[in-house]
């Protein structure tokens, strides 16, 4: 049985263990046979809640999709200083590294599971699916595949775009392919979610914690901002974004911290949901406690931030031995922390950027959705401070850095625009703004898989 099938099937079987107040609640899956759990709607929606669970993995969001690329960005340390988690930092990453090659399966399991969806729901008898659900649980499906692969695609470069389900018995290798086909397929899986997905589902906690029509929108108006590095095209990041900001379904938080400290807040378009029983491993090991392994660098984090600005003093908190912790993880004992994985400030930061693109000057729309996140934060600014366009994007490039501080965010957004070398003294070139391919895949299949330039 090859990797890929057994983590799929590992992650399934795990997801079976569910909270009985969670909208995860339902039939477990492990119960159900594969032949059969294709075969009535509830066993589809377990298939479907098994997919989200496996982004709760301390190889994907539970972990090593946030911390390894807030390591990139500067930003923490690790308590022991393992060279694993440092060579991040210092831009000194090798293919051997054990973080690389454990995301890299754990993704690819969530990106299987997927696509075990979109098949064998789309090959449901009539008889046994709603043509509502069908619908909904394809389109959570694509959300989900999009939603990995963006983060492959801004990690690693060119990866394997696989779209089918892997079977016991298949050779799973295919070539990678370029930036721009994964974008392409990303914004199509994403479009076609959007027809297909619901506003809401049953409760607040599913509609935060599933996929929504909402939810496909944000996550495709970054995707476009992404896309746009390629064509330059910021047109439909700016529009889509505004789709989002203009429908007001989804308000700023009055108090910053309380996105955190309490769970699907209305600023939260679409957040991971962890409990009791599938707990949140980077909440329970970024705390000022025993098991802490993971802790902002030193002050100049905090230096970041501008005298009064309400965020400083929740993200970052001084703790035991003079150190300096992450306030996004406050709900570690036990660690319940929900992931707010897309959230409106980010939102309206991707919209201030598009817009000021597309109009070639700082608008009055462009401002106003950067405004409206500096006046949450106690730190408004005058439309006149920006001389220039680009003056303005690098300000919000900033400004998403302390918003989005240990959201597994800045790396990513500073290596799209170049910024990064700015940043990072020990970022010399940008083959380094991607990781290498893990040697453990290279070694499946050398003649298939081809390792990034500089690695």
């Amino acid at each position: 049985m090859n990797t890929i099938h057994k983590l799929f099937l590992s992650a399934l079987l795990l997801s079976s263990f569910t909270s009985c107040e969670s909208f995860l609640d339902r039939e477990p899956l492990a119960q159900v046979t594969q032949d059969d759990y294709f075969h009535s709607e509830t066993n589809a929606n377990s298939a479907a809640i098994g997919m989200y669970r496996t982004m709760t993995s301390s190889f994907t969001y539970g972990q090593t999709m946030v911390i390894v690329p807030e390591f990139s960005a500067g930003h923490v340390s690790h308590a022991a200083i393992f060279p694993e988690y440092e060579n991040f930092k210092t831009h000194e990453v090798t293919a051997t590294n054990p973080w690389i090659a454990n995301v890299w399966q754990g993704v690819y399991a969530t990106i299987n599971a997927a696509n075990n969806i979109i098949a064998r729901v789309a090959e449901m008898p009539e008889n046994t699916i709603s043509d509502e659900k069908r619908a909904q649980f394809i389109g959570e499906a694509k959300f989900v595949r999009a939603l990995n692969y963006f983060f492959l695609v801004r990690a690693f470069g060119r990866v394997p775009l696989k779209l089918t389900a892997t079977t016991e018995d298949e050779d799973v290798a295919i070539p990678q392919s370029e930036p721009s086909a994964i974008y392409e397929q990303l914004v199509k899986d994403l479009a076609e979610s959007v027809t297909e997905l619901p506003d809401t589902h049953e409760t607040t906690e599913a509609t935060k914690g599933r996929a929504t029509k909402a939810a496909a929108q944000a996550l495709l108006a970054k995707v476009y901002l992404y896309q746009a590095s390629i064509t330059n095209d910021y047109a439909l990041a700016a529009s889509t974004a505004a789709e989002i900001v203009n429908a007001e379904n989804f308000q700023l938080a009055d108090d910053f911290g309380s996105i955190w400290a309490s769970e699907n807040s209305a600023e939260s378009i679409f957040e991971l949901q962890f409990d009791d029983q599938t707990t949140n491993t980077l909440a329970s090991v970024s705390n000022d406690n025993a098991s802490m392994l993971f802790y902002v660098k030193d002050e100049s984090i905090r230096e970041l931030f501008e005298t009064g600005d309400k965020r400083q003093d929740f993200s970052i908190f001084q703790g035991s031995n003079d150190r300096y912790y992450m306030g996004k993880f406050p709900n570690a004992t036990p660690p319940t922390q929900n992931l707010p994985i897309i959230r409106l400030a980010e939102i309206l930061l991707i919209h201030a950027e598009a817009e000021a693109r597309v109009n070639n000057s700082v608008s009055d729309a462009a401002f106003h959705s950067l405004q409206r996140v500096l006046t949450r934060a106690g730190v408004p600014r005058n439309k006149g401070d920006f001389t220039s366009v680009d003056r303005f994007v690098k300000f919000v490039q900033e400004e998403k850095e302390r918003e989005l501080l240990f959201e597994g965010e800045t790396w990513f957004d500073f290596c799209r625009t170049g910024l990064a070398t700015e940043k990072y003294e020990t970022l010399t070139n940008e083959n380094q703004f991607v990781y290498p391919i893990p040697t453990a895949q290279i070694n499946l299949r050398p003649d298939i898989l081809e390792q990034n330039p500089g690695y």
